[in-house]
């Protein structure tokens, strides 16, 4: 009897975790899978070309998104920050949709128009190839179990002026995930989105937001995530400069080798 009294526990304590449990486990670069429940979301996480500084997904990870092969079975959405080859590959995320025939894509109009050039039978999936309108203010989509929320900020980097870039909020089962992809650290802007308001548990934030004072006051004032997970390091990253990160935002979860996951 004591022994199915313990059983009868231990199913209660694990039961709301594999019903509305929430993990993120990276992928590459700015690449991650959220799971929560039966939801899993892809963002940043589909291409090849690291601009030889960065991870990119393995080809079997690739060919596993295609074919929904666990962990990425009964994939719910595809998000894209921008058109940038280390954070998204018209050609993998066209194949991925071209094959996934209920998925749909959030993405910004240059991501959506370099899938266009690429893909001879684009009218397959152009329904499912969504974009936000060019707007500084929040614009949600909503699907059955998640919502999105989506701003635009300025990409980090003068050379960068022409690039869109979406930060997005993803809310599942009463949590709220974060990605500003490659957004510039500017306090106006982060100003306006009012961010510190959203009780974000869990953001992920570009590095270089974190390796200095000013970075690490930032993503306190400006982000105040429950959890905040540094992305985008580069391939050979030094120790020193991963020690900084610690330093400024000194609970800051690094992720470095594809595979590492947070629950949240």
């Amino acid at each position: 009897m004591q022994y199915l009294r313990r059983s009868f526990l231990a199913f209660f304590l694990i039961l709301p975790f594999s019903i509305f449990g929430q993990k993120a486990t990276y992928i590459a670069n700015s690449g991650v899978l959220i799971q929560s429940g039966s939801i899993n979301i892809l963002i940043d996480a589909f291409f090849t070309d690291g601009k030889g500084r960065f991870l990119t997904p393995e080809s079997s990870q690739l060919d596993a998104m295609v074919a929904g092969r666990p962990p990425y079975n009964n994939l719910s959405l595809a998000l894209a920050t921008h058109a940038h080859p280390d954070h998204f590959s018209p050609q993998q995320i066209g194949k991925l949709l071209f094959t996934n025939k209920k998925l749909n894509c959030l993405a910004t109009p240059q991501v959506v128009d370099s899938i266009e050039a690429v893909m001879d039978d684009f009218e397959s999936i152009h329904d499912r190839t969504l974009t936000f309108p060019l707007s500084r203010s929040w614009k949600t989509y909503t699907q059955e179990g998640l919502t999105v929320q989506a701003a635009y900020a300025r990409h980090a980097g003068k050379s960068n002026a022409k690039i869109q870039d979406l930060i997005f909020i993803i809310e599942i089962n009463g949590k709220k995930i974060l990605h500003l992809g490659d957004a510039d650290m500017d306090t106006d802007r982060f100003e306006e989105l009012k961010l510190d308001f959203e009780e974000i548990d869990i953001a992920f934030v570009p590095f270089w937001y974190m390796t200095n004072f000013y970075g690490g006051e930032f993503v306190r004032q400006h982000i105040a995530a429950k959890k905040v997970v540094a992305v985008h390091i580069p391939d050979n990253y030094n120790q020193e400069s991963l020690d900084k990160i610690k330093k400024f935002v000194p609970n800051a979860i690094i992720f470095e080798r594809p595979g590492q996951s947070v629950t949240f």
